[in-house]
């Protein structure tokens, strides 16, 4: 008995589904293209034809233009830089907002979302009401409520508000004393690096070390002992071997301000960009007669100014600072110096993000523990753990799983929404960018950077949280 198969033949190309699919595809591509070319040169024709200031069909020579502004919020800007500089000061402040807005509201939504599932009756409907009206409320009106309604409302600097000795509040902003590394100590930055690093492989080694013996622990004690030593030993060869430099001048005007500099070529007056100044130097001025009249400090570009002088300073003395100076503000005139302030802008942007932005996390954070099995907290409670050790150790590190996702979208929209500074005045990308294109005409050049830097912005923040939620996804066999 014989048997006989059918030859297997293909379809045409024509008929053949996954070539068909392929082609398609191709095809819609090739038409993009197309129509992004022909965009692309229309607007180029465009704004060559118009002439503009910026340099014609998107040229970016205009980032390398004197800015002839000022910013008042960040690193020193001075007019005479350029736009390149002036986006940078931006991108440091929106950055600025971003980060601190992210960590404290999470904390705020960690802890509004565990109290909103709290047998507490108070603190279940307090959390229920915060979640309610701040989710419920546009950002913007929050944003304009904290800047007109609660910080133009509080003491001017004639009546500021003493905050238990460590700064001062008004309503031109929160004045607070702060730590700063002075001329003898830049070179802690580096020490702080390297006690990062050690701190992070000390952490890595005693984790894994643990997970060896069986132990449970995350070595977070061990990496954080370790970078304490390495910054101590820096501080420690920062003390006793740094001295100010053999160069050090000064330049005094109007006898009351001017600024105390490494003179680096040596002609006896401070010039920008060339001369570099000394941070956070005790000064003391004296008077004609030899009599000091003023003590203090530079600030962190070298400069320094002093009010209601008894009399006109002739000469300045400044002996070597210690590698952290503690600067505390101190009421000159109609203003303070020294310390750190917190201007009302840059305050009102971040209550109102945070706010804003805690009551969505909260919800979250109330989901991923409501996700949890209520078994898990019978069983926790037969082991005799406390509720606070069960939430840590038990029903947290499960609800990550679910947390995690949704959190990352929160993040991304805190960062975005920073863009709203404009209402106030807080000069972050987005406001600085409308400056610069109001003056360049440069409009095409600065929507793409804008929303290049908010895409880099977003990518990096999606790559880390989808690196932590993969390390706390559940492994599957």
């Amino acid at each position: 008995m014989t048997s006989s198969t059918l030859a297997h033949t293909r379809p045409p190309f024509y008929r053949d589904t996954r070539t068909i699919a392929i082609l398609l595809q191709v095809l819609f591509l090739i038409v993009v293209l197309v129509s992004g070319w022909f965009l692309y040169n229309n607007m180029a024709a465009r704004m060559a034809a118009g002439n503009t200031a910026a340099g014609g069909a998107l040229s970016w020579s205009f980032l390398n233009q004197t800015a002839g502004f000022g910013i008042s919020e960040g690193p020193t800007f001075r007019p005479e830089e350029s736009y390149s500089r002036a986006y940078l000061i931006g991108v440091i402040n929106t950055l600025r907002a971003g980060i601190v807005g992210v960590i404290l509201a999470t904390f705020l939504g960690l802890f509004a979302g565990i109290a909103r599932v709290s047998n507490n009756w108070l603190l279940n409907k307090l959390a229920s009401v915060y979640v309610e009206i701040f989710r419920s409320t546009p950002l913007l009106v929050q944003l304009l409520f904290w800047y007109v309604g609660v910080i133009a409302a509080l003491p001017t600097v004639q009546d500021a508000a003493d905050l238990a000795g460590i700064g001062y509040l008004t309503n031109r902003g929160m004045y607070l004393t702060w730590i700063y590394p002075s001329e003898t100590g830049r070179a802690l930055t580096w020490w702080l690096l390297g006690g990062v690093i050690v701190g992070l492989l000390v952490s890595w080694l005693r984790r894994r070390q643990l997970e060896r013996t069986g132990v449970p622990g995350s070595g977070a004690l061990a990496g954080a002992a370790a970078f304490v030593v390495v910054v101590g030993v820096g501080y420690a060869i920062a003390m006793f071997t740094t001295a100010m430099p053999a160069t050090t001048s000064y330049e005094l005007r109007r006898g009351d301000r001017g600024v105390l500099f490494e003179d680096l070529n040596g002609n006896g007056a401070f010039e920008l960009n060339v001369d570099r100044g000394l941070a956070h130097v005790p000064i003391t001025l004296f008077d004609a007669d030899g009599q000091p009249i003023a003590t203090g400090a530079t600030d962190g570009d070298g400069a320094f100014r002093f009010v209601d002088l008894p009399a006109a300073a002739t000469h300045i003395e400044w002996r070597t600072p210690a590698p952290l100076a503690i600067s505390e503000p101190e009421r000159q005139g109609f203003n303070f110096a020294g310390g750190i302030s917190l201007t009302p802008e840059f305050t009102a942007l971040l209550l109102a993000l945070v706010a804003y932005t805690g009551a969505f996390i909260a919800e979250i954070v109330r989901a991923g523990i409501n996700a949890v099995n209520k078994g898990q907290w019978e069983a926790s409670r037969a082991l005799g753990l406390s509720t606070g050790d069960t939430l840590r150790m038990v029903v947290l590190p499960q609800a990550l799983r679910v947390i995690i996702p949704p959190l990352t979208s929160q993040y991304l929209n805190l960062v975005k929404n920073s863009s709203l500074a404009i209402a106030v005045g807080y000069p972050d990308l987005f406001n600085i960018s409308r400056t610069i294109v109001n003056q360049t005409g440069a409009e095409v050049q600065g929507i793409l950077l804008v929303m290049a830097t908010y895409l880099s912005f977003s990518l990096i923040t999606s790559l880390f949280m989808n690196w932590y939620n993969k390390r706390v996804a559940l492994v599957e066999r």
